[in-house]
């Protein structure tokens, strides 16, 4: 069966039916670039053909896109023959939509699913665009978040249809709009309730509209909102790439494409407006920064999202209630996150008021969610009771302790609830770095016992750390992943040891950021470096938002278990700068208004404290290279995480890299810690590595995993 069928009505209109065999979703690559044109052949030579009518022949499935997989498996550094023919290939891929759009006939989409990237680009071939009114239908040119832009006249045809601004933000921001925000965006123009319906709709506007053109066709058309060269763009055009470049400090090579794409093919002529399209496109096909957010956020997404983790002999599962204790902020917006996709929560804190006060969080996030309305507010705000009472947690599948991270208080909880949970009961605790197995021993069934480590804030923050103990099940690990996924988290999985794989990597830099400090290097060229390096926040400004004093409180409870373990205790530069920070400034962090930076009343940012360079420079800053300030925050991370592989304490790349972004932010340009080093070049990496380790310490020591791969030729896959 081909994948594109053809089926004439009585009216003289055709369907032109999209249905990739052996695919459940249809995929712009070989296939659609064989059929497509063969189609266009067919509707040209009719001689009675009064319109078509596109639609695709799978259930709930429009067409997803273009084929990211045989993108990535293009040479980056082609020969200039080689890139000529690339951009050839191009233009005849592209022309097939533009034949669509000038057959001469009125031509009307139906979209029955998604129609994301290549799909909607067909879609806004297309004369009239109705879609299904429901949430599952979602529209948009997503190709920004994979490091890409539209190449298959998504930018043309929408700068033309929307103008420049509203073009760009749709598509720099890669949004994804619900059928009802996109008809009032003005991406579709009706919508219906049923595929008959949709079908009906189609014809019957096809045979009312038989002189149909697209708008940029008829007579006296400008550009919604002007061309470049008019007043009223000026701000878009002269100061929209600085503010981008401003934005993303230059790492992200997508919004700068971008944004010089739509204002060039406003610039000229339709058809002109096209090569310049398929040129920025190919800037990107061969771009690195492209190939590592295509690693990652497609090929490895996709690899996490299938359960590459997950025990696959271990049937789904399914919480359908769910226990947590602690009403805290963490615990609180694990309950929102759970009663929002429908699971019933057991919210339990040491009194009723405390718990009360928990379900008041999960409240005002209702009312701070402009997606959910006061029917669907009250309806999640029923899952959730809040109780002082540990018998109310008996039936729960899954428990997750998110109280005070103390072994003795966490062991005590512990205790007390498996007393009332069922034999099968999971019981995991939410940890940032106290080792699970000791955890488990307070647990009378440690198989049942697993880590996972959410994010704060919990009901935004994506990525869940799954950490499993010496004794943990496989069973366990997979109601704690299947949970992840429900609670529509990212999962990752992580084998026990002090700190896991998040907490040791942000250490790192944090780390970093205060030895500089110790040194006298300008704590604004710390967090600057950071920043350019692609952080969403330095490590002054991490530290703060953890709290001072919290890092000291750790630092003196590992001084005196090192000292009744007869230890000498040794304080490093780090510790004495975080001392120096509590005990002598008294300045603890953010929540206390007062810490590497001044905060005003609501927490904000004011500016660097003043005092810093009294405490830590007073006969002057420091100079060192910018490039070392960026490499020492950025080094320690990747060389800490190969570590952490070495161990065997994470063994999935994917995991390690969407680990690294979606929880510790590190810079999503990269890739990820593991791509970071493919995309350096391994032998590169760890050349450098070895000149910081001389410079500035063991911290930079190349592991012996990074040296066998340089010497053997290996990347991280």
């Amino acid at each position: 069966m081909s994948y594109i069928r053809l089926e004439k009505d009585a009216d003289g209109i055709v369907e032109l039916i999209f249905d990739q065999q052996g695919k459940s979703v249809n995929v712009m690559g070989d296939e659609y670039a064989e059929a497509m044109p063969k189609a266009l052949d067919e509707l040209e030579a009719m001689d009675d053909l009064r319109g078509v009518y596109v639609r695709s022949g799978k259930p709930g499935q429009f067409f997803a896109g273009g084929d990211i997989t045989a993108m990535m498996e293009m040479d980056l550094d082609p020969p200039q023959e080689e890139r000529e023919r690339m951009f050839n290939e191009l233009l005849v891929a592209k022309e097939p939509l533009a034949r669509l759009e000038r057959l001469g006939v009125p031509v009307a989409v139906g979209i029955n699913g998604p129609a994301l990237g290549g799909g909607y680009e067909i879609a806004l071939a297309c004369h009239h665009r109705i879609a299904l009114d429901s949430t599952k239908v979602k529209i948009g040119l997503p190709e920004a978040m994979l490091g890409l832009m539209p190449g298959a006249g998504g930018v043309v045809r929408l700068v033309r249809m929307l103008g420049m601004q509203e073009a760009l933000t749709l598509i720099s921001q890669g949004k994804q709009l619900v059928a009802p925000k996109a008809l009032e965006k003005g991406l579709v123009h009706e919508l219906v309730d049923s595929e008959e319906e949709m079908a009906a709709k189609a014809k019957a506007w096809i045979l009312a509209n038989p002189e149909a053109k697209q708008p940029w066709e008829e007579p006296g058309y400008t550009i919604p909102g002007g061309s470049p060269g008019d007043d009223a763009t000026q701000g878009l055009t002269y100061f929209g790439p600085v503010n981008v470049m401003n934005q993303t400090r230059g790492n992200m090579t997508a919004p700068q494409v971008i944004i010089a794409a739509v204002i060039d093919t406003a610039r000229v002529d339709y058809d002109t407006a096209h090569k310049v399209e398929a040129r920025y496109f190919q800037r990107l096909l061969l771009d690195q920064v492209s190939r590592n957010m295509m690693t990652t956020f497609f090929v490895q997404m996709n690899q996490l999202d299938a359960g590459a983790s997950r025990p696959g002999d271990v049937d789904k599962t399914d919480v359908k209630k769910l226990g947590i204790l602690g009403a805290g902020v963490m615990g609180a917006g694990i309950a929102f996150a759970a009663a929002k996709v429908g699971i019933e929560v057991v919210l339990k804190d040491l009194s009723q008021e405390n718990a009360e006060r928990g379900k008041t969080y999960a409240t005002t996030a209702c009312e701070k969610s402009r997606r959910i309305d006061e029917a669907q507010a009250k309806d999640i705000l029923s899952r959730i009771h809040p109780t002082a009472d540990v018998n109310d947690l008996a039936g729960c599948d899954l428990v997750i302790e998110a109280v005070f991270e103390n072994r003795d208080v966490k062991a005590k909880v512990t205790r007390e609830t498996e007393a009332v949970l069922g034999e099968s009961a999971i019981f995991a605790s939410n940890t940032s770095a106290l080792p699970i197995t000791g955890l488990a021993e307070a647990s009378e069934r440690p198989q049942n016992f697993i880590g996972m480590h959410f994010f704060s804030p919990a009901e935004r923050m994506p990525l869940v750390e799954i950490i499993t103990g010496e004794q943990t099940s496989e069973e366990a690990l997979a109601w704690a992943f299947d949970l992840s996924q429900k609670l529509g988290k990212k999962p990752i999985v992580v084998r026990d040891a002090p700190g896991f794989f998040t907490t040791r990597v942000i250490g790192q830099t944090i780390t970093q950021g205060q030895r500089m400090l110790a040194e006298g290097v300008n704590p604004a060229l710390i967090e600057n470096g950071a920043a350019f390096n692609g952080s969403p926040m330095g490590p002054l400004e991490t530290l703060d938002s953890i709290s001072l004093e919290t890092a000291y409180h750790a630092t003196q409870q590992r001084k005196a278990d090192a000292e009744a373990a007869g230890e000498t205790w040794e304080p490093t530069p780090e510790s004495e700068v975080i001392r120096i920070m509590v005990e002598e400034a008294q300045r603890v962090g953010q929540a206390k208004g007062a810490g590497f930076y001044d905060y005003d009343e609501n927490g904000k940012k004011v500016k660097t404290w003043a005092g810093l360079r009294d405490l830590f420079a007073p006969k002057g800053y420091v100079d060192i290279p910018y490039q070392d300030v960026k490499d020492r925050l950025l080094f320690p991370q990747v060389l800490e995480a190969i570590r952490i592989m070495e161990e065997g304490v994470l063994t999935s790349v994917a995991d390690g890299n969407i680990g690294s972004i979606m929880g510790i932010g590190f810079p999503p340009h990269t890739g990820g810690v593991y791509q970071c080093v493919n995309a350096y070049g391994v032998q590169a990496f760890a050349d450098r590595a070895s000149v910081l380790a001389e410079k500035y310490g063991e911290a930079f020591e190349p592991p012996k995993l990074l040296l066998d791969m340089a010497a053997e030729g290996r990347t991280f896959t």
